[in-house]
């Protein structure tokens, strides 16, 4: 269970904290958490990021790289998105290989060296938000450990961008853990800030 913590009182993070506890001891369920959202200025910024790629300020160009669709990948290639799945079990990918295989999912965008997957970031998809603008989805996005540092991540994510870009979204929403690779991808791309949450134990 979470429950959001929003106020400029010192003690907000500690009603929720004891609300979160009695909520979760009502409801039978075994943890609760306290989210709260901090501002875009926090000095020392933790937890998660959450930034804004505006696809409205300018293009996102096709980038130079080993990065197509999976489907526009040969049979042979096409093979391998199964172990890489697998091999990245903690970044969600054998969940969408799955919905990959049964259809119910947009295209996946994949990086293949030596004829073999060993990146990926999907599915893509524009939908409406909830005032009829187009958002580019949230994406699995995963690059092998062992071929990290060759530029491979940021290529998919300058493919995926250019993706969505060229397919009408306006935006996209995206949550990184501070300090981590994908954070600061992001920023060394030039996407705005709009601030943060800190999650903590009830």
């Amino acid at each position: 269970m979470k429950v959001f913590a929003y106020g400029l009182r010192d003690t907000v993070v500690e009603e929720a904290a004891e609300l979160a506890a009695k909520l979760a001891s009502m409801r039978d369920v075994a943890g609760a958490r306290v989210v709260r959202p901090l501002g875009p200025e926090t000095a020392h910024p933790h937890g998660t990021r959450i930034q804004l790629k505006d696809f409205t300020v300018g293009p996102c160009p096709t980038p130079d790289g080993p990065v197509r669709p999976v489907t526009a990948w040969s049979a042979a290639v096409q093979e391998t998105f199964a172990p890489f799945a697998e091999a990245m079990t903690g970044d969600g990918l054998p969940f969408l290989h799955t919905q990959m295989q049964a259809g119910r999912c947009g295209p996946v965008l994949a990086a293949a060296i030596e004829d073999r997957i060993v990146g990926a970031i999907g599915p893509m998809d524009v939908c409406p938000d909830a005032i009829g603008y187009p958002q580019l989805m949230p994406q699995y996005f995963a690059v092998l450990p062992e071929t990290r540092g060759q530029g491979l991540g940021r290529v998919l994510w300058q493919a995926a961008m250019h993706w969505g870009q060229s397919h009408g979204a306006a935006y996209q929403l995206l949550q990184t853990q501070v300090g981590g690779a994908s954070d600061r991808l992001c920023q060394s791309e030039g996407l705005t800030s709009l601030g943060f949450t800190h999650t903590t134990p009830a």
